[in-house]
């Protein structure tokens, strides 16, 4: 096995630590166990345990970017050279719907844990920082395609609303997205 997919294999295994047990589970043994290799491995790309978190933020941001990049490429497919709102809800919804369902729902879950590690490890916050610029930019993309003024202060709303509606629904155990109604206001924000 090539050292990229043992690194990939060994970050999916924290993911699913750290979204099915939570953070004080995330050890390095635990993470050999669930990657279904040899005691040590981890120890061996990541010695510490700040070096395994690292490599599970990238591994986790890299899963969400490329779930985003389809969805644009599937925008992209319809022929529709300009979106409308209604149709950036409806990809939202979508997106919500699919990050819900399991198997992706540990993962989900494992995202607000690792948010919450670097709320409280500055080197983690830092990592964090233009990962998350990244995904508030293609936000502000798909706002800019559908020709709404200030995307970017609308893209940081849109995402903030996205997570909180996210971490309510792991919190509570629902697998319900968004709702007609709660659409139709996050519509009438996003337009004011």
């Amino acid at each position: 096995m090539e050292q990229a997919d043992r690194r990939t294999r060994l970050a999916d295994a924290a993911i699913a630590i750290l979204g099915s047990q939570g953070v004080r589970a995330l050890t390095h043994r635990a993470v050999d166990a669930q990657a279904g290799l040899p005691a040590g491995s981890t120890s061996f790309y990541c010695r510490t345990r700040l070096d395994l978190l690292r490599l599970t933020l990238a591994r986790h941001v890299a899963l969400d970017m490329a779930d985003l990049v389809a969805d644009a490429a599937a925008a992209d497919a319809s022929g529709t050279p300009a979106w409308t709102l209604p149709d950036l809800l409806a990809r939202v919804q979508h997106r919500l719907v699919d990050w819900l369902r399991a198997p992706n729902r540990v993962r989900l879950a494992a995202r607000f844990e690792l948010f919450m590690v670097a709320s409280r490890e500055p080197e983690l916050a830092a990592m964090l920082a233009p990962m998350r610029a990244q995904f508030l930019a293609a936000t502000e993309a798909a706002l800019h395609r559908c020709g709404l003024p200030e995307p970017a202060d609308r893209a940081r709303m849109l995402v903030t609303v996205v997570d909180g509606h996210l971490l309510d629904c792991i919190r509570s155990g629902s697998e319900a997205p968004l709702s007609a109604a709660q659409q139709a206001l996050l519509l009438r924000a996003l337009q004011a």
